[in-house]
């Protein structure tokens, strides 16, 4: 029994007998956009009579994947077969929008009127035309009657006849002129007209943009009950991107703190605009790979020295090129295998972000990257001016902070200010939550460094030397001129030897505050506070010693 209900179900969902047709329209709602993909959520509203239905949606983009297609549907409505087609499309009734039918209407106004000021302006030419021909006929009037005139002698008609002539002459003539200033005066105002149809075309052109064939979605739908229903369309698109963009404003002194500007770059190619539309920005990948790579064991063997041997006279009797490498170690050889091909993947550390921008936007399909604001962050900073003499001129303002927010910041391109002005471009690395990094906020000017070697000597010691030494001296110095206090943590470097017979030794005043900052071999650093006003001298001397015998490299 269960079986024959559950087929009669399935054909009562499926039958077309009672099924009527129903074109609705899908309305982008929700747009998540994750690095190179969209996922777009698409409403379409319905207003459902109890039964089975046809659902005709045209106006989606016509490069929609089928793999990416989702329908879901409230409780009491049952989704059937789902079609997508790109190619020999369903007719459909014109669903133009009324933002669309506007922009047409509008359009439509503009060629009446345009058409209006050209007939206009051929009335008026009509008058100037007769007005030629009018002129013309009093002058071959004026002629026939002089000529009879003469034959009568009448002076006193000629004398009439030609002021007749000439008053009716002026006359025409300057209808003739006002009816040509109308035309002229039209005629500009045309071109008012032909500009405003110029842009309400472009703006019409604007709305229907891109000027594709577009695809349509079709599928079968059963309501248990009559009444308003939503159909929400999922589907996943290509050619769209998000990217973070920072302001880092600097504040240095007993107030020092950091304050970031957050907002991000959107742009999207998906063939279709985003109007009025919830948009969500995610870490999440979808595009890339999503399981570990695999590993591969080698095979090793091992083989006597004879047969190594051997083996290597055969090949090279064959073929001077060998053809299988092979590195011997202690007697072992060691066959070289290639590993597959690997991609190189990004790595982002820690958990996936996602964010909802506050409120609705548009994001028009191919237009330029759309910024949008976010939030700002406020953190303390600890600011510091760093200096490598041994390189540099002047010092540079340094800031360490940590990122104390609940999220991880992602990696983008900043805009560094530093008490109000304007530096220059950097770029933010991934920092996790409660993770801290350091970041550069451009020359200090004021504070000024020298570094001289005022000796410098290599030779041997005493008559009988058993050794030789390379001595250097050198003085660092650190002039504040900035007009206030600072923080100097001043670097320099000496030669280090990984041989026990090449001993390294050094002498520095004052002392060095740190020896092999994280592991960086030979770097000294030095902590150092720097008034106002003042100048403070370091200086280092290091010796280098090796046995007679050998060269210095």
């Amino acid at each position: 029994m269960l079986r024959l209900f559950l087929t009669a179900s399935t054909l009562a969902l499926t039958a077309p007998a009672f099924a009527d047709t129903i074109t609705g329209e899908a309305k982008v709602d929700t747009v998540t956009i994750y690095p190179g993909l969209a996922t777009i959520s698409r409403l379409v509203r319905l207003d459902l009579p109890a039964g089975n239905h046809d659902i005709i949606v045209p106006g989606l983009p016509q490069a929609l994947a089928t793999e990416g297609l989702r329908l879901s549907a409230p409780q009491g409505v049952q989704i059937g077969a789902v079609n997508l087609a790109t190619d020999r499309l369903p007719v459909t009734p014109d669903q133009t929008s009324p933002e669309i039918q506007a922009a047409k209407d509008e359009v439509e106004r503009l060629e009446a009127v345009l058409r209006d000021r050209d007939a206009a302006i051929a009335q008026i030419r009509l008058r100037v035309q007769a007005a030629e021909e009018q002129i013309a006929f009093l002058q071959s009037l004026s002629q026939a009657s002089a000529g009879e005139t003469l034959t009568a002698s009448a002076v006193a008609d000629i004398r009439e006849l030609a002021q007749m002539v000439g008053t009716e002459t002026l006359a025409v003539r300057q209808e003739a002129f006002t009816a040509e200033q109308e035309a002229q005066a039209a005629i500009r105002d045309r071109e008012d007209d032909v500009e405003a149809l110029d842009d309400a075309r472009k703006a019409l052109a604007a709305l229907m943009a891109p000027d594709i064939k577009g695809s349509v979605l079709t599928f079968t739908v059963n309501a248990a009950e009559a009444g308003e229903v939503t159909i929400d369309v999922s589907t996943l698109e290509g050619y769209a991107n998000w990217s973070p963009v920072y302001d880092m404003r600097l504040t240095t002194g007993d107030a020092a703190g950091l304050d970031i500007d957050r907002a991000v770059v959107v742009s999207q190619e998906t063939g279709q605009d985003w109007l009025d539309v919830k948009l969500v920005l995610s870490t999440a990948r979808p595009g890339e790979q999503i399981a570990p790579s695999g590993v591969w064991a080698q095979a090793r063997r091992i083989i006597s020295e004879d047969d190594l041997e051997k083996e290597r006279g055969v090949v090279m009797m064959a073929d001077p090129a060998p053809m299988i490498s092979r590195s011997v170690v202690g007697g072992l050889a060691e066959e070289v295998m290639e590993a597959p091909a690997m991609v190189a993947q990004a790595d982002f550390s820690g958990a996936t972000v996602t964010y909802t921008y506050p409120g609705r936007v548009d994001i028009r399909n191919g237009v330029d990257d759309l910024r949008l604001p976010l939030d700002t962050l406020e953190l303390d900073a600890d600011v510091w001016a760093e200096a490598a003499p041994s390189r540099d001129a002047i010092a540079y303002r340094m800031a360490e902070f940590t990122n104390t927010t609940q999220e991880v910041l992602l990696p983008g391109q900043a805009l560094i200010f530093a008490d109000g002005t304007m530096i220059g471009f950097g770029n933010l690395p991934l920092l996790a939550a409660g993770a801290d990094t350091e970041m550069g906020f451009g020359p200090l000017d004021g504070l000024r460094l020298t570094r001289t070697t005022p000796s410098k000597s290599e030779g041997d010691i005493g008559v009988f030397s058993s050794a030789n030494q390379l001595k250097e001296a050198a003085v660092m110095t650190v002039e504040n001129l900035t007009g206030q206090d600072w923080k100097v943590l001043l670097r320099d470097a000496i030669p280090y030897s990984e041989q026990d017979d090449l001993e390294v030794e050094f002498d520095a005043s004052p002392s060095v505050t740190q020896r092999d900052p994280d592991g960086q071999r030979g770097i000294l650093e030095w902590e150092l506070d720097v008034a106002a006003g003042a100048k403070q001298e370091v200086t280092l001397d290091y010796t280098l010693t090796w046995p007679t015998g050998y060269v210095l490299r």
